[in-house]
């Protein structure tokens, strides 16, 4: 009778061993995770796939040879890498960090939502434009904006840019000009 309980409880303390372990794993892959305000993204593969081949047939634009890093951040946390954005609502809603290869997508951020996806398809542009020379790093948006236009067309949508502004953000010229 003795035997027969521990026979019968090991799949119950193995099963509580593995889930010790598994987060145990998880801890030690991302020690600071409770603390940082990055949360890694859960983005499908096949979504980034999907997005390179359409870039890869409707761009100019070589296909970086290492994927981006891709996190998602509370606001915040956008602004204090980016400031606050003069565009998409007075909202930061993506940048990328050429140095880290890093795509940081803003929160609220949904796989489902097509607008959403554009902007990551905006900054994959910048990712794969971080191959490229400009002469200043806000040249690369003009070309981000209308491949990223392209994109939401494609799915039916409407861009919704307001394109003097984008021109005077892609210039290479000081901000404040005046006399």
């Amino acid at each position: 009778m003795h035997s027969l309980f521990i026979v019968k409880n090991i799949p119950t303390r193995l099963g509580r061993a593995v889930a010790l372990l598994s987060t145990l794993a998880v801890l030690m892959t991302f020690p600071a995770m409770a603390k940082d305000p990055e949360t890694r993204s859960a983005i499908p593969r096949t979504l980034l796939q999907d997005l390179d081949i359409w870039l890869d047939a409707e761009t100019e634009f070589a296909r970086h040879d290492r994927r981006p890093r891709i996190v998602i951040v509370d606001q915040s946390h956008a602004e204090r890498l980016h400031g606050v954005a003069d565009r998409s609502s007075g909202r930061t809603r993506g940048l990328y960090n050429p140095e880290t290869e890093t795509i940081y997508l803003a929160k609220p951020w949904s796989v489902t939502d097509q607008r959403d996806i554009s902007i990551l398809l905006h900054e994959m542009v910048h990712h794969r434009q971080s191959q490229e020379h400009y002469y200043c790093e806000q040249a690369q948006e003009w070309r981000a904006y209308q491949i990223q236009a392209q994109w939401l067309e494609s799915q039916g949508l409407d861009n919704n840019f307001f394109w003097p502004a984008i021109v005077l953000q892609s210039s290479c010229t000081k901000r404040d000009i005046h006399p």
